[in-house]
């Protein structure tokens, strides 16, 4: 009986080794979907929150024009709070579009602010960068690019008549 029992004392060891890196990778792919997850979450809300300051500070008279330097001008003191020196790596954009014209008072002009974040994000699991990251991918950094529309808040004058 002995003559047909085989040793397979490194059976599971190649096994292991065949094996173990595919888990692996597959669970840093999970962990890196979940830390671009988490920053894709975070730079839409810090987008959202760019335009709501430009949209509250953009205009400072009734009926008026907004001051886009003043609206760059105060996005950038909120990144600077907001991501202190890592503020300095993300991009923001804004420009006002005009939607439309106010029926009743011509001059009175409605107005969106359009805040566009470009967020890095470095990919921290190893393997994931030649699938995740965007060009060139051997830096390991994917670029989240987020962007939010806000109605610039415009208040008519009290000697504006309708």
């Amino acid at each position: 009986m002995k003559i047909f029992h085989r040793r397979r004392g490194g059976q599971v060891a190649v096994e292991l080794i065949f094996i173990l890196p595919v888990f692996m990778l597959m669970v840093f792919f999970i962990l890196e979907y979940g830390n671009i997850a988490y920053h894709t979450l975070l730079a839409n809300h810090a987008s959202y929150e760019f335009a709501r300051i430009g949209a509250m500070v953009a205009v400072k008279e009734p009926s008026g024009q907004p001051n886009n330097w003043t609206v760059q001008q105060k996005i950038t003191q909120a990144k600077r709070r907001v991501f202190g020196a890592a503020g300095d790596q993300i991009k923001v954009s804004v420009r006002m579009e005009t939607t439309g014209r106010d029926p009743l008072y011509s001059p009175h002009r409605h107005q969106d602010i359009v805040v566009g974040v470009k967020y890095p994000v470095k990919l921290i699991f190893p393997g994931t960068s030649f699938l995740l990251a965007s060009k060139p991918r051997r830096l390991g950094i994917r670029i989240i690019e987020t962007e939010a529309r806000m109605p610039v808040e415009k208040m008519y004058a009290s000697t504006d008549k309708l």
